[in-house]
């Protein structure tokens, strides 16, 4: 019995680990996202902005969506087509083996992902939607195809910078493995990586599409 709780207590300890290096956040994404001025202060500057808001859910616990934003110095249309390459995710995504178009109609695309996590391989399907051309894509698991986690969805908005200073992009993403995580760790060990992957999608958007990932990141 001792051998069995030590094995499930070692088992919910990386998966809680896993699900922070998965982007754990926003479990309902806003209906547009915006950026104050105070907020372009900062974001010209480089400095990715994370935000959190608390809302209240009927269980009298609360909610934290966590929304990262970032000043990518590129026009909408370079930024678009970076975060829809998902062919070529791999070479600059955090923790992305490879992803995969399996099936496109119109903006709305069919994708697979194979990722390492914490040594852990994991798969899943998600359907990804072209909203608003060049402005906003939303996404979501694709729960008629197999899947290593129980729910997957977020958002990217892209945002005009003023004076035609390139483009703000916004984003927030869940996903969720079924255990259950206290939301003080959820906040504490996603924000980071949402943070990432903004950084690297600035990079490979910079770069013309050039920058890689170092190897194994």
């Amino acid at each position: 019995m001792r051998k069995d709780l030590n094995l499930r207590s070692k088992t919910m300890k990386r998966w809680t680990l896993i699900l922070g290096f998965l982007l754990v956040t926003c479990p309902r994404p806003p209906a547009w996202a915006e950026f104050t001025p105070q907020e372009w202060e900062v974001l010209k500057t480089g400095e990715v902005l994370a935000t959190e808001v608390f809302t209240p859910k009927p269980d009298g616990t609360q909610a934290t969506d966590v929304l990262v934003k970032i000043w990518i110095k590129g026009p909408p249309e370079d930024v678009w087509k970076v975060i829809r390459d998902y062919d070529h995710f791999g070479e600059f995504m955090p923790r992305v083996r490879s992803c995969r178009i399996t099936k496109q109609d119109g903006e709305a695309y069919w994708i697979v992902y194979d990722m390492e996590v914490l040594g852990i391989q994991v798969i899943y399907n998600l359907i990804t939607m072209g909203k608003e051309k060049y402005r906003r894509i939303e996404f979501d698991l694709d729960r008629l195809k197999p899947n290593d986690i129980r729910e997957a969805r977020g958002y990217y908005v892209l945002d005009d910078a003023p004076d035609g200073q390139g483009t703000v992009l916004s984003y927030s993403a869940l996903v969720a493995t079924g255990i259950p995580v206290p939301q003080v760790i959820a906040r504490r060990i996603s924000k980071p990586n949402l943070i990432q992957v903004l950084k690297n999608v600035r990079q490979r958007v910079e770069s013309g599409g050039a920058w890689k990932k170092p190897a194994g990141s």
